[in-house]
């Protein structure tokens, strides 16, 4: 088997095949490539990953696959990663791909495809044909463009299946893994296959490919196939291909040892094996051929080295600098002699193995002078009017090789900004920092940028911010501030602001302590009179951070003034924001209808901006639901994932709404489309501030699931995600609760209470939607706490009994301002229940309880809660009979919202009460059913493993699925069987033989 199918041209003249005419081997890499299409083809999108060294023929098994995929009804389209000595041109495989669907499709087809991504779409392909009504390509961000990618996929598959191949993803830049890794999530119902390919000897274990490498295997759609050198039968069989002829057995011996079973050196060994001596190196083998050209085709081979992988005609004619005639000639000769192959309208290496040799093969001063070659041509070329971020960033790279530092120079700050226009944050990043180092090794640098070194480095941190990077983001801001500030004399005061509002801003997406005393010092360097722009947008971050920091009375005072002021210069997004900012202010203040008219007015300044609107959905439904209003706050947050949806932008502007969505949708007990809500959003990988929202409401829903095990390992996740980070209460508050009611579950009421004690502490200003369920926790802490004093049966509690005293009274004076604010007529009564507890069983305080929450739309959960204290309440009274009526109602309430951990509660209290009730209708704590609810197939695959003693991440590498859905299985199946934990669930498992084949299968 050989890396590259037979491409023949009618330049090929050699006797010996250049190329096996059959691949050899590689049946399982291929049925294993069929499985993944046949997946993708019945509507499930699937992704594969194939490894193997250079030259090992991982390119002839992929094309081998698509030709056969093509015959049976798919489109195939084909990117390849380009390699400018070790800088991947951005998104360059992705618009490759794009090109070649265009081809496919034509321009007018692709457009419509793409729907309202096709602007963006633009931003990779600027030679797309532009419509008068599409937003400018400057506007385009990093988020529109991986919507539009994975929007147009799903959109051309809806016709065929599509397979989408990406070549030599150790090459890719960070914005095409960062897209990649987007697209692999985001693909829904898609017939998409993508197959990337990597050399495994290249990933090194700094290599950002690992990285993505590792994320994507925990996606359940990607698999890994490896491609392995071929035993010696399997370069007899090449061998023979190649000749035509059976060969030697000592030359197949010897041929197979030499080229240790890479397919690429077996070619090369075949065509010079005389049965005496063979080169001592592979890299001599690899220059063999090239020095048996003539001079001329030697020097072209060269040329073409230093260029990308396929330098087109023109370009080679134009470097060359020779006649046509000479051109064709020397061509045809390297073509001959299987150093070069025709491709498209250019000329590649017959393997980039021989490329690398060669170039690595150049004299130091042959290396610069061609790549001075390259960098004039391509700056002539720009002169010319031929466009493409791509000619520019190519003119600074060989520049930059050819230590030509002055124009390299300015050939990277030109590349940086072409690619910060087309939302390529990385590349204009990497073009920058290349600047930055060349600063001093130019002449008159401020010159020939129009900036200094400061303004130099501020730009380097916005594209670094803009690409994920913001730790490093903050260096240079912090370099380009030293600097500045030392130059205070000539550095205008408005620049000293813009850097202080931007690390104000970089701090406060870090979590970091500072954000709003950095902005408060911006502020303060902008006069107030005259009015600016410029003072109009810090004021409104100003009032930003006040409300991130919960200093809600001195937000409100300045949110009026920001809002005029911005008004006045005419800052309509600073106006919006404002209004976004001062909505959740005035309510956390008790003003709730005119917290809700300022989000309106907000909604109206927006228009129909999606990126603006996706604030006024976030922050109206997180009031509404804070409110208690959960129904119109599901609502609010399906509204704004809609209009996301209708701009192409539910998987990015979309997924941070999701958890705005899931928490009314929890309250009101539909769980199920809560959590798919929840897991599908974590898959996305949304912003941090969302993923520990995510986070928090997961480990909830595992919680009252009744699989506490879980919840405990999400919030301890939360915990390890918020460490060292100061988010703000509406953060803070909500990982207490989860972290505070675990520890409830675990039976750790002290563990809670300080918890929640600490965090309330240390809490500033008024936040009574979040402490209200908070201050239940704690409520609920103390009365368990009490009870470990007391005893379960009553007595003293001693000397403890004055500190629960006190804290009580801490509790109801926090209780107290917010008790009728909001949801608090519900939340309430249960903490004066638990309060009323202390004493001793209080089944009245329960049924006001109770009664309570069964008037309320939600939280749900607290119905069967609340019932479940009440009947235990009457138990430990001695009045069982009256504890009948809401236990059942209780354990109904439970079995229908699938509130686990409440329904092993109440079978454990009518178990050892000895109640006149059934149990769970299994006859066993917790269980749902008559016998076991049905388990579904994996759910049996997943308990067979839970039964092994296997750990999540070890199911999900079994089963080739994530470790979070593996999470989620072992929820459900610990909710179906009525039990505790996952020792339980193997005990019960093997008792009842549920993993046995032959077993009746359990009924629902």
């Amino acid at each position: 088997m050989c890396p590259h199918p037979p491409r023949r041209s009618r330049m090929d003249t050699v006797a010996l095949a250049a190329t096996s005419p059959a691949m050899v081997g590689r049946m399982s890499q291929l049925d294993g490539l069929r499985s993944a299409l046949a997946a993708a083809t019945s509507g499930v999108p699937a992704t594969v990953v194939l490894g193997g060294e250079a030259g090992v023929g991982k390119t002839r098994l992929v094309t081998e696959f698509a030709a056969e995929a093509e015959r049976h009804g798919a489109r195939v389209v084909v990117g390849q990663c380009v390699n400018l000595g070790g800088e991947g041109l951005a998104y360059a495989p992705i618009a490759g791909a794009l090109r070649e669907l265009a081809g496919q499709l034509g321009t007018t087809a692709l457009l419509t495809a793409a729907g309202p991504g096709r602007a963006a779409l633009r931003s990779l392909l600027p030679e797309l044909p532009r419509d008068d009504a599409d937003p400018p390509v400057a506007g385009t961000s990093q988020g529109r463009v991986f919507e539009a990618v994975t929007a147009l996929l799903e959109h051309v598959a809806a016709d065929r299946p599509l397979v989408l191949v990406l070549e030599d993803l150790h090459w890719a830049d960070r914005s095409t893994r960062q897209l990649l890794g987007f697209a692999v999530r985001a693909l829904g119902t898609a017939r998409v296959l993508i197959v990337g390919t990597y050399r495994s000897d290249e990933v090194t274990r700094d290599h950002p490919l690992r990285i993505l490498l590792a994320e994507l295997e925990r996606v359940r759609t990607v698999h890994r196939i490896d491609v392995p050198r071929l035993t010696e039968a399997e370069v007899a069989l090449q061998l023979t291909g190649l000749a035509g002829a059976p060969p030697a057995a000592d030359a197949v011996r010897r041929i197979h040892a030499r080229s240790e079973g890479v397919p690429f050196f077996v070619e090369q060994l075949a065509d010079l094996d005389d049965g005496t001596t063979l080169p001592e190196s592979l890299r001599d083998l690899l220059l063999i051929r090239v020095e048996q050209l003539s001079e001329e085709s030697q020097r072209l081979v060269r040329l073409l080295a230093v260029g990308r992988d396929s330098v087109d005609h023109d370009l080679l004619a134009a470097v060359a600098a020779v006649g046509p005639d000479d051109l064709d000639r020397t061509l045809r000769e390297a073509v001959s002699a299987n150093v070069l192959r025709v491709d498209g309208e250019g000329y590649a290496f017959r393997h980039a193995l021989v490329r690398e040799a060669v170039h690595e093969d150049l004299l130091p001063g042959e290396h610069a002078r061609l790549h001075a070659l390259y960098a004039g041509t391509l700056e002539r070329r720009l002169e010319s009017g031929v466009p493409g971020r791509a000619v520019t960033a190519e003119a600074a790279h060989h520049w930059f090789c050819a230590h030509e530092h002055a124009k390299s120079f300015a050939a990277s700050l030109r590349a940086a900004a072409e690619a910060r226009s087309l939302a390529a944050y990385d590349e204009a990043q990497h073009h920058y920092e290349r600047a930055l180092e060349l600063w001093d090794q130019v002449p008159e640098p401020e010159t020939t940028a129009g900036f200094d070194h400061a303004e130099l480095l501020a730009r380097t941190a916005a594209a670094a911010n803009n690409a994920g990077e913001v730790e490093r983001a903050l260096a240079l801001v912090d370099a380009s501030l030293a600097e500045a500030r030392a130059a205070a004399s000539t550095v205008e005061a408005h620049r000293v602001a813009r850097l202080l509002g931007f690390r104000g801003t970089l701090l406060s997406e870090l979590g970091l302590a500072g954000a709003t005393e950095e902005v408060g010092r911006a502020l303060e360097l902008i006069p107030a009179d005259p009015p600016t722009p410029r003072r109009a947008r810090l004021l409104q971050k100003y009032v930003s951070r006040l409300m991130m920091d919960g200093r809600h009375d001195e937000a409100i005072a300045l949110s009026a003034e920001a809002a005029a002021l911005a008004h006045e210069t005419a800052e309509t997004e600073s106006e919006f924001r404002a209004y976004v900012v001062l909505g959740p202010c005035l309510l956390h203040s008790g003003r709730v209808d005119e917290g809700l008219e300022a989000l309106r007015t907000a909604q109206r300044l927006a228009g129909d901006r999606p990126e603006w609107l996706v604030g006024y959905h976030i922050n109206m439904s997180d009031s509404l639901h804070l409110l208690g209003r959960y129904a119109e706050a599901a609502e609010v947050a399906r509204e704004g994932i809609d209009g996301a949806r209708a701009v192409g932008l539910a998987r990015t502007l979309g997924t941070m709404m999701a958890g705005n969505a899931a928490e009314p949708l929890l309250a009101l007990g539909h769980w199920e489309k809560a959590e798919r809500m929840i897991m599908r959003a974590l898959e996305l990988d949304p912003p941090g501030r969302h993923v520990w929202q995510l986070v928090g409401l997961r480990s909830w829903l595992e919680l009252w699931r009744g699989d506490v095990e879980a919840a405990s390992r999400s919030v301890a996740e939360m915990r390890e995600r918020l460490a060292g980070r100061e988010p703000g209460p509406q953060y803070v508050l909500p990982a207490a609760r989860a972290g505070a009611e675990a520890a409830l579950g675990r039976g750790e009421p002290g563990v809670a209470w300080e918890l929640i004690r600490a965090t309330m502490d240390d809490l500033r200003g008024r936040h009574p939607g979040y402490e209200l369920p908070l201050l239940a926790a704690a409520a609920w802490a103390l009365e368990a706490r009490s009870r470990d004093l007391r005893g379960d049966d009553g007595g003293s509690g001693g000397p403890a009994r004055d500190g629960l005293e006190a804290d009580a009274g801490w509790l109801r004076d926090r209780l107290a301002p917010i008790a009728a604010w909001g949801p608090g007529p519900v939340w309430a009564p249960v903490i004066e229940a638990h309060l009323a507890g202390l004493g001793g069983p209080a089944p009245e305080a329960w049924q006001r309880a109770l009664d309570a929450v069964e008037s309320a739309e939600g939280p749900v959960h607290l119905r069967p809660f609340t019932g479940y204290r009440l009947g235990e309440a009457h138990v430990l009274l001695g009045d069982r009979s009256a504890a009948e009526e809401p236990l059942r109602r209780a354990a109904e309430q439970a079995d229908s919202l699938g509130a686990g951990l409440v329904r092993r509660w109440i079978d454990d209290l009518v178990r050892r009460a000895r109640l006149g009730l059934p149990p769970s209708p299994s006859g066993r704590p917790g269980s749902a059913t008559g016998t076991f609810p049905a388990l579904t197939e994996r759910e049996r695959e997943v308990l067979r493993l839970v039964a092994a003693g296997r750990s999540n991440r070890q199911i999900g590498e079994e089963l080739f699925i994530s470790a979070k859905t593996a999470s989620v299985h072992v929820s459900n199946i610990l909710t179906k069987l009525g039990v505790s934990g996952r020792g339980e669930a193997a005990a019960l498992a093997h008792r009842e033989h549920l993993l046995d084949e032959a077993a009746p299968r359990p009924t629902g």
